[in-house]
């Protein structure tokens, strides 16, 4: 049988978007906006990346997650900035244990390898600046 081809991602992304904005303030979590718009999960999934990557061109706010809300399409500058350093602080997790796990074992293995050196040094510079953003407060 014949695999028929699916709908583009935009017509996803229009439907995640409709049903995001009908549920403001509230979000919705990705069950729920499956069921609102009649789409898997995986197409739902196709649609929040079309709709994030052309958030700005469409003059959209940010597509936001927290485990509370779900996803949400919120006006509220607080709450992207609350997603913003949640970002922030999963990509600082990663990046020390890379750093620990997978760096710093290569450097003490082979300590006259200039590339892990200087893997550690830049990762290190990426690390601290994570660390500030994900603690900074809002001036």
């Amino acid at each position: 049988m014949k695999r028929r081809a699916g709908l583009p991602a935009h017509v996803h992304a229009e439907a995640v978007r409709k049903a995001l904005e009908e549920a403001r303030p509230a979000g919705l979590h990705l069950k729920q906006l499956a069921k609102a718009t009649k789409r898997t999960p995986a197409q739902v999934w196709t649609g929040m990346k079309f709709l994030r990557t052309n958030a700005v061109k469409d003059g959209l706010p940010p597509v936001t997650h927290n485990r509370r809300d779900g996803f949400q399409l919120s006006e509220e500058p607080e709450v992207w900035i609350a997603y913003e350093r949640a970002v922030f602080k999963v990509e600082l997790h990663r990046m020390t244990n890379f750093i620990a796990g997978i760096v710093a074992p290569h450097t003490k293995r082979t300590p006259k390898d200039e590339w892990p050196r200087l893997v550690l040094e830049q990762l290190g510079g990426v690390r601290a600046t994570l660390e500030v953003l994900s603690r900074m407060e809002r001036p």
